[in-house]
């Protein structure tokens, strides 16, 4: 959900961040641009485009340390990540 997403954008990285969201399709950009100030957006915008083309390696590397911060702030209770139907709320 968002507020999960604003944690996680509050413990990564701007620059880690940048280059993460260089491998991921559009709808996850969106997702994560949705969730922060206009501002911000645009200078995250800014730094992707001025980073040029970057190595997958990078990307992926910057990937799990994003995924690292998830898990961290899931098992610390700040957020919870659902896994599929077991986890839907009604």
């Amino acid at each position: 959900d968002d507020r999960a997403v604003q944690s996680v954008l509050k413990e990564v990285d701007a620059r880690e961040l940048a280059v993460a969201l260089k491998g991921v399709p559009a709808e996850v950009q969106e997702k994560v641009f949705k969730n922060m100030s206009e501002r911000a957006v645009n200078m995250l915008k800014e730094d992707m485009e001025f980073m040029g083309p970057v190595k997958l390696r990078a990307v992926e590397e910057a990937q799990q340390k994003v995924v690292a911060s998830i898990r961290r702030l899931e098992e610390t209770g700040e957020i919870s990540i659902g896994r599929g139907e077991e986890d839907v709320l009604v």
